[in-house]
């Protein structure tokens, strides 16, 4: 058993089944709205959040990609090419090979028995 953080140790009670599942018991008030997920056989119940704690999330997911909006609609990625560290793309012109661009210089070619293997210089 891992040691874990005296924080979150649960204070509820636990019962471990032989199968290793854990249940914990008075997890769910009775009468309080609650929530299930399954995936494949295991099952989760949560609480059901209050409207006030919906909206408030809402809104925060809202002004986070209102934040985001100028990244996330600009096409392309950018990457800064430092020194001695290869770009790597395919080559439009044949499916087949790369196209590696190492300090200023660009070169086609594959990978062979997992190193670069140059084929025609460009």
């Amino acid at each position: 058993m891992s040691q874990s953080n005296p924080k979150t140790i649960s204070r509820r009670r636990t019962e471990k089944f032989a199968s290793g599942k854990v249940v914990m018991k008075g997890a769910i008030q009775k009468g309080a709205a609650a929530s299930t997920v399954r995936f494949g056989s295991v099952v989760v119940s949560a609480a059901s959040p209050k409207q006030i704690e919906l909206r408030r999330n809402v809104n925060s997911g809202q002004a986070a990609l209102g934040r985001a909006v100028v990244k996330i609609v600009k096409a392309g990625v950018s990457l800064p090419a430092g020194g001695g560290v290869p770009l790597y793309r395919a080559d439009p012109r044949d499916p087949g090979l790369l196209i590696r661009e190492l300090n200023g210089k660009t070169s086609t070619g594959a990978f062979v028995a997992g190193k670069f293997k140059v084929s025609t210089k460009r």
